[in-house]
């Protein structure tokens, strides 16, 4: 019985002390990875401030060379100039180069030449002017050689008839081609709806006067349009049931005029003159009065929304 109770101490004992050396040991761990972590910690300041350091030596070096001497905004105030190194100083003010009018030494005039041997004497050199006079004398003026038997050039006085004259528009087509017909173009004729409330307020009308050979010729003339209802429209081309007509002189169809790759022939913006027709179809006639007495029509039908 004795025994067995000694046995039972001694484990006690030996295991309290299994236990305190390995607390110990947990403890001693920590406390090594502890001071690892202030090692690497420690490192890694010196390395920032290494760092910092070269960035202000550069930082300092860039504002020198842009003659920024602004030393204390220049530098944290943590961060201390090595010693050895003097603050950027004030830049010198060189004083603006004052500016002295040069000296000019105007030679004398030249001494008139002699006379040549044939009697003929050369006029003497215009002695330059005084410095700060403008000089008064006047370049020659050209004149012209006249021949016997050539007639004056029309920009010389006395020349017969002016230089040329602005032809008007209906002069300038004279020589065109002759109009054959017209044609109306069915993509850019249509109503006009600008204010988007699904009533027409207007009639878009392009046609192109052509040749026989079906080009575009400038045409001069009065033009006539006419819209026109197609269910009341008699056969023989009669104007009963007519909607809108509008008559534009030759002098204000001119500059509706076009011919380039994208606009060709004339292009007419028209409002309704009254009430807009209702929603379906409606025939847009278009003639053209020429100054020769000839008048040249054709029609298209338009939707109307």
């Amino acid at each position: 019985m004795t025994r067995s109770k000694g046995s039972f101490v001694l484990a006690a004992v030996l295991l309290a002390g299994c236990r305190s050396d390995l607390n110990q040991q947990l403890m001693e761990r920590e406390l090594r990875m502890q001071e690892d972590q202030i090692y690497q910690l420690q490192d890694e300041l010196q390395d920032k401030r290494a760092r910092l350091s070269r960035a202000a030596g550069e930082n300092a070096s860039l504002r020198k060379q842009l003659g920024i001497v602004d030393a204390d905004a220049s530098l944290p105030a943590r961060v201390s100039v090595p010693a050895g190194v003097a603050a950027p100083g004030q830049p010198a003010v060189v004083p603006a180069p004052m500016l002295v009018p040069p000296a000019i030494d105007v030679p004398p005039p030249a001494a008139a030449p002699a006379p040549a041997a044939d009697g003929l004497r050369f006029a003497p050199p215009t002695p330059p002017p005084a410095a700060g006079k403008p000089s008064a004398v006047s370049p020659p003026a050209l004149v012209p050689p006249s021949l016997d038997g050539v007639p004056p050039l029309p920009d010389e006085p006395g020349a017969a008839g002016p230089v040329g004259r602005q032809l008007s528009y209906e002069q300038s087509v004279a020589d065109a081609p002759a109009i054959d017909h017209l044609v109306i173009n069915p993509n850019r004729t249509e109503c006009l709806d600008g204010d988007g409330d699904g009533k027409s307020d207007g009639l878009a009308v392009v046609f192109e006067p052509r040749d026989v050979d079906g080009r575009l010729v400038s045409a001069a003339g009065d033009v006539s349009i006419v819209v026109l209802d197609p269910s009341a429209t008699p056969a023989g081309g009669s104007e009963a049931g007519g909607i809108a007509r509008w008559d534009i002189p030759a002098r204000d169809a001119v500059a509706h005029f076009r011919r380039t790759s994208r606009a060709r022939g004339l292009h007419l913006t028209l409002p309704w003159p009254g009430q807009p027709p209702g929603p379906g179809h409606v025939r847009v006639v278009v003639r053209l009065s020429c100054p020769d007495g000839r008048v040249h029509e054709t029609d298209a039908t338009v939707a109307v929304p």
